[in-house]
């Protein structure tokens, strides 16, 4: 699927919000997110529609994904996969070692997800969504720990 991954600036990222709400349904987190200048937001767009979004923590060593979702009706066409290979590609040209990316523990769809483009277990978050109340659960499985999953870049 070929997409273009672009940078948005702080005072536009707000605008990737709805995109981001699968990722977290918090708008206060969102937003916090979206607006640190330590991030650096993603619009994925595949001609003239947007498409998915990110968000990214960039550092020297190990860099993070924060944030990654794509429209719901354009799931299942390999979007997720392109944005995430477009970050490691990014990854590798800033010269970072590593690149991570959480997810729920019940959200097996996107533990499988991300095992299948090449990201391996790394570390548990435990009691990570404990700030979610009511509690909820997927898959029949309480949301709780945040799997870490891990992209080696360097020497790679």
């Amino acid at each position: 699927m070929p997409i273009t991954l672009m940078v948005v600036a702080p005072p536009d990222a707000p605008a990737l919000v709805p995109l981001l709400r699968d990722a977290d349904e918090g708008e206060d987190r969102l937003l916090a997110a979206l607006c640190d200048p330590a991030h650096t937001a993603y619009a994925a767009e595949d001609g003239a529609a947007r498409v998915g979004a990110a968000v990214v923590c960039w550092e020297p060593a190990t860099s993070e994904i924060l944030l990654l979702a794509v429209a719901p009706e354009r799931r299942g066409r390999g979007i997720g996969r392109a944005i995430l290979a477009a970050l490691v590609a990014e990854g590798r040209q800033r010269g970072t070692d590593a690149l991570l990316v959480g997810t729920a523990n019940c959200a097996l769809g996107n533990i499988a997800f991300y095992q299948r483009c090449g990201f391996r277990m790394d570390h548990v978050r435990r009691d990570y969504f404990t700030y979610v109340q009511p509690p909820i659960s997927e898959n029949g499985i309480p949301l709780i720990d945040m799997i870490v999953f891990r992209c080696t870049l360097a020497g790679a």
